[in-house]
């Protein structure tokens, strides 16, 4: 019997019979078009998740109109239009057997006016920033008016007719994360006097007419899931006790699920916990309360937050702390996830990682993508297919790119030889997991590791790749993937003794670091490299030529990263040039003016240069050569892993 058969069990959702417990939980996607139609994109997205076995997908937020887009492109539910391409899109779904609800919302005081040109309606019109481009500076915003209250609510039953017209199985209401229905619930935001704000039984009214108004559009039957922020990790905001009697209501008004995900998208103060949970928080960050309401009413459940693991979701339901366990971000990294554990393949599942990437997209106003996938989105283009003519492929370079290259390349039928010059695979996922909060990164180098073991990649590590080896090999196609190296840059006393790199520091390499330390660089690598030091007790200063510390990070690891950094002391300066470096300070200039910073050591994280010697070794050899990841470009782990995956069906 397979370990995680409570995972896998058969469950119910109102009338909604489901095969398994897992729940793909709603995450946007920008892969519909401008007008809010669902695409052959978005279908082949959600049937690929379909089909790799999970029980009940959610879809992305749905407005239920125009002007409660909080993003330029979103699924729509705000007219009968939509009818016909919702019907498409659960049909695909319903071949392989899961199915599909649709979270219908309105975003409140975090629409887009580049989206819909009007200003953004709040509950009380309380201005705030949030994790979302809104409202230009996010403080033109209008109180909703009651008659708008009373048409939105008309909207929200309109919008879950038309879920259920088009042969979905469900519709999810979106009172969460700050959106306009979480609006109303915060006592921390909702300052309404006219009957709908106040005391809970004033701040309830307007999800309890929503509520309403869609039962009585949909029937008594069909099921209606309600997501709620249970805790928005905020003082004096909407916490897990006043939640519970919420739940309770919601019940009795004829809710048939409770999604509990918790947090809030303000970002000032800084909440909590965020609604996605970066790395730095714990698996499972929201089960306590998943299961505190749990406790307290008798509809099934749904846990979220950080469930990346299919063993720790099995034993949420073994613990009896929820009913079923929503993997939204981990369906995204690998769809098969069901298949694989129902199979017991617990290590084929390629993991989410919490890096974030994902949600870094959404901000950045591009489709989704994922870091450790790259097939996600790309459903149809990535399919792999069996190579014509099988070759003998030469990989030098094992970080991402190569491995990746390499897993696919093998997979087609190529006879794939990969040269690594380290001792390890990994190249710079190596330093990655050494920074505090970090760990998890090494679930993907555990990943194409055993990916590339398993579909008989031959592997040789210690051994350096040079034209001459290449000769010898005698291969039909080659890919350079031998990464990048630290940026040394051309600043008076770089060569001094007192000066290393941030790469060395992390693998522990250099000598004594002393007390005071300057950190020459405030992108990624610096500011990880910052808290690593600060941990240990060094004094820490960050120097930033550019205006902004972690400029180019994901906010919300942006967020708490810095948070902690300022927690430790660490001084942070931006708009500083590093201009000269002398055994015990630093000389910077500020705008044109010059001063000093005292310090022991200077770690130069200013970032990094492609390794192209081999490169241009090969020209003249074997001219017709790939060059993937930092060899090409010095960038990120996921354009390495994307380049080794499109190469890889490439070749």
């Amino acid at each position: 019997m397979n370990k995680l058969e409570k995972l896998l069990k058969p469950f119910s959702i109102g009338s909604m019979k489901l095969k398994n417990r897992i729940v793909m939980t709603a995450m946007a996607t920008n892969y519909c078009n401008e007008m809010g139609n669902v695409t052959e994109r978005f279908t082949n997205y959600m049937k690929e998740r379909a089909k790799g076995g999970v029980g009940l997908i959610i879809s992305e937020m749905a407005p239920v109109d125009n002007p409660g887009s909080s993003k330029y492109v979103s699924l729509m539910v705000d007219s009968d239009e939509r009818i016909p391409g919702l019907r498409k899109l659960a049909k695909a779904v319903h071949a392989y057997g899961a199915k599909i609800a649709i979270q219908i919302c309105h975003g409140g005081r975090f629409v887009s006016i580049a989206a819909t040109h009007q200003l953004g309606q709040s509950a009380s019109g309380v201005a705030g920033a949030t994790q979302w481009i809104s409202s230009g500076s996010n403080d033109e915003l209008r109180k909703i008016t009651t008659d708008e209250i009373h048409k939105m609510v008309e909207k929200f039953g309109a919008a879950a007719r038309r879920v259920k017209e088009a042969g979905c199985d469900a519709v999810e209401i979106h009172g969460a994360h700050g959106l306009i229905i979480h609006e109303f619930l915060s006592p921390l935001v909702n300052n309404r006097t006219d009957g709908y704000g106040g005391n809970l039984e004033g701040r309830i009214r307007f999800p309890v007419e929503v509520l309403r108004s869609i039962r009585a559009q949909v029937g008594k039957k069909f099921p209606i899931i309600y997501r709620i922020s249970a805790d928005e990790g905020l003082e004096d905001g909407l916490n897990v006790e006043e939640s519970v009697r919420i739940c309770q209501i919601f019940e009795k008004e004829g809710v048939d699920a409770i999604d509990v995900s918790s947090g809030t998208a303000v970002t000032n103060p800084i909440p909590k916990y965020p609604p996605f949970p970066p790395m730095v928080f714990p698996r499972g960050v929201f089960l306590q309360f998943a299961e505190e309401i749990k406790k307290s009413v008798k509809i099934p459940v749904i846990a979220v937050g950080r469930i990346n693991d299919p063993v720790l979701g099995d034993e949420v339901l073994k613990q009896g702390k929820a009913d079923l366990v929503g993997m939204g971000r981990a369906i995204l990294a690998d769809p098969e996830l069901p298949h694989k554990v129902a199979a017991g393949l617990l290590e084929d599942i390629r993991p989410c990682i919490a890096c974030m990437n994902c949600v870094h997209s959404l901000f950045k106003r591009v489709p989704v993508e994922c870091l450790v996938n790259p097939s996600a989105g790309r459903e149809k283009e990535f399919v792999i297919k069996k190579a014509k003519v099988p070759k003998k492929v030469l990989i030098i370079g094992g970080g991402p790119a190569g491995m990746e290259a390499a897993r696919v390349a093998a997979i087609r039928g190529h006879r794939v030889v990969l040269f690594e010059k380290n001792d390890k695979l990994g190249g710079q996922l190596n330093l990655a997991i050494i920074p505090p909060n970090r760990e998890e990164v090494k679930g993907l180098i555990n990943y194409l590791t055993t990916q590339i073991e398993k579909v008989g990649v031959e592997i040789h590590c210690g051994k350096e790749g040079d034209a001459g080896l290449i000769d010898r090999e005698k291969p039909d196609e080659v890919i350079v993937a031998v990464g990048a190296s630290p940026l040394i840059p051309k600043i008076l006393g770089v060569d001094l003794g007192n000066v290393v790199n941030a790469w060395d520091v992390l693998l522990g390499k250099t000598g004594k670091i002393g007390g005071k330390v300057v950190v020459a660089g405030g992108g990624e690598v610096g500011c990880e490299t910052a808290e690593f030091l600060a941990e240990k007790g060094h004094e820490v200063t960050i120097v930033e030529m550019l205006d902004t510390i972690g400029m180019a990070i994901e906010p919300n690891t942006r967020r708490y990263l810095l948070q902690r950094l300022g927690n430790y002391g660490v001084k942070m300066l931006a708009n500083a040039k590093l201009v000269q470096i002398k055994n015990d300070q630093v000389i910077l200039a500020t705008y044109g003016k010059e001063w000093s910073v005292e310090c022991d050591t200077v770690i130069l994280a200013v970032g990094a240069s492609p390794n192209r010697d081999l490169a241009r070794a090969l020209k003249e050899t074997f001219p017709s050569f790939f060059i993937i990841g930092d060899a090409l470009n010095a960038r990120t782990a996921k354009e390495a892993m994307y380049e080794g995956a499109r190469i890889g069906r490439l070749i």
